[in-house]
């Protein structure tokens, strides 16, 4: 490449890496710390591509290799922990602390550099077409990073295909949009294995990566499969919930504040549609509502979509669920008001 032409490409990807970062920060309403901690994670990655594209020094370059680390190590942590939201999968705190620990553990021994001379024997630096890069010797324990990493691929794999076969995810579209976002990465660095060109293709995979995750992510919240206020109580849970697969006593941290909003959203039904709402928690079908009422079935269909409105809900299936939610938790008189 021409002169300077990597450390320009590195600038840019780096750049676009921290306004992905801003620009959610800034305007996705969400704001989900999770993508937040991803796309800082690949903000610091690529930071740390360019800044070892540029610098003239081993410290920085050590450094900077250290930056990238961190990124890359983490990000995939992260990742996972973001298709398990996706999958509709309870995340258990002693295994999320476990990841962390050991994700933290192959962070420090690839940030060791050659310290000890177990990841890297030693390290030097070159400068080609005005771009630097380092020269490493591989320690006996370099290949542990590798495995690291495989593992992680191999957890997300196994997430989502054990969602698709337990109906987690509802689509075959949304798994195979899984299985491509996962295997990119490693896709890229087969390809990057088989040039020559010292170039750190995953720099820009990354930032594919983050934005794949985010746009299915939205796209299942606005379709209603993910619902952030339950936090990891999804309608698949709720579904096991109505058919008493799950104690209510075990229900994830945050349900209190899931009670108290759609209960509130209940109280601005107005009488006609509280009295439709009130038939369905009696366990009537739509079918019976118009004789009981002595409304028409149009009448009942339009008050339906109102109600699903003001609760900020999908359907009269999810609205059940809710209602099921309710009752196994033995808090139906906050819904219903009686």
């Amino acid at each position: 490449m021409k002169e300077g032409v990597l450390s320009i490409i590195y600038g840019i990807v780096a750049f676009l890496s921290v306004m992905v970062l801003i620009f959610y920060f800034m305007f996705d309403q969400k704001k989900k710390p999770l993508f937040l901690a991803l796309f800082g994670c690949v903000a610091a990655s690529n930071s740390g591509y360019f800044l070892m594209a540029i610098c003239n020094s081993l410290a920085v370059a050590k450094l900077a290799n250290a930056i990238s680390y961190f990124g890359g190590a983490f990000s995939m942590l992260v990742m996972l922990l973001i298709i398990y939201d996706v999958c509709q999968m309870r995340k258990r705190p002693w295994l999320t602390w476990l990841l962390i620990g050991i994700s933290v553990a192959f962070f420090a021994l690839a940030a060791s550099g050659d310290w000890l001379g177990l990841y890297y024997r030693s390290v030097s630096l070159k400068t080609v077409n005005g771009t630097t890069h380092m020269i490493k010797q591989y320690g006996p324990l370099h290949g542990l990073y590798a495995l690291y990493l495989a593992g992680y691929i191999v957890l997300m794999l196994l997430c989502i295909g054990y969602a698709a076969k337990t109906k987690r995810l509802s689509s075959p579209k949304y798994t195979t949009f899984l299985m491509v976002t996962v295997l990119l990465n490693v896709c890229v660095w087969l390809v990057e294995q088989s040039i020559d060109e010292e170039f750190e293709f995953l720099c820009v995979s990354y930032i594919v990566t983050e934005i794949m995750l985010l746009l299915i992510y939205n796209m299942l919240c606005d379709y209603g499969i993910i619902r952030p206020e339950l936090g990891v109580l999804s309608v698949q849970m709720l579904t096991q919930l109505n058919t008493r697969q799950i104690d209510p006593g075990a229900l994830p941290s945050g349900m209190e504040d899931m009670f108290r909003s759609f209960a509130e959203k209940a109280q601005a039904l107005s009488a006609a549609e509280r009295r439709i709402l009130n038939y369905y928690v009696d366990g009537h079908d739509i079918a019976e509502i118009p004789d009981l009422a002595y409304i028409s079935i149009h009448t009942v269909k339009k008050h339906n979509r109102s109600i699903y409105q003001k609760l900020d809900i999908a359907s009269r299936d999810e609205l059940m669920l809710y209602i099921e939610l309710f009752r196994c938790c033995g808090r139906l008189d906050e819904l219903t008001g009686e």
